[in-house]
């Protein structure tokens, strides 16, 4: 899809841009007089900044291509003896006592 963006652009193809861009993986954003491209949940220093909507949407795609890999989340705690499983139970040990205290 290519988009003429000689002046400022439409809002539908803007929206369009936004909307495919959002389904890969990737955010536009639209400023006053440029265009950001990040990834999703990206940080300031990852964002390309573009004046031509065409060039942030091109860019937009090539991030989609080297998007960055996420960590896995921590696993709980995986037996009771572990220590992440004594530090779990020591925790709601202190909520509970704590929660005790301010009821009475």
């Amino acid at each position: 899809m290519m988009i003429d963006t000689q002046q400022q652009p439409s809002l539908p193809a803007f929206k369009i841009a936004v909307e495919e861009l959002h389904d890969i993986g990737v955010t536009l954003t639209m400023l006053p007089g440029e265009y950001k491209v990040n990834y999703r949940n990206g940080a300031p220093s990852t964002a390309y900044y573009s004046d031509d909507l065409a060039e942030a949407l091109a860019h937009g795609r090539n991030m989609a291509h080297n998007l960055p890999v996420v960590a896995p989340l921590p696993l709980g705690p995986m037996a009771r003896r572990s220590r992440r499983g004594k530090m779990y139970k020591h925790n709601a040990k202190v909520a509970a006592k704590r929660r005790r205290e301010i009821n009475t």
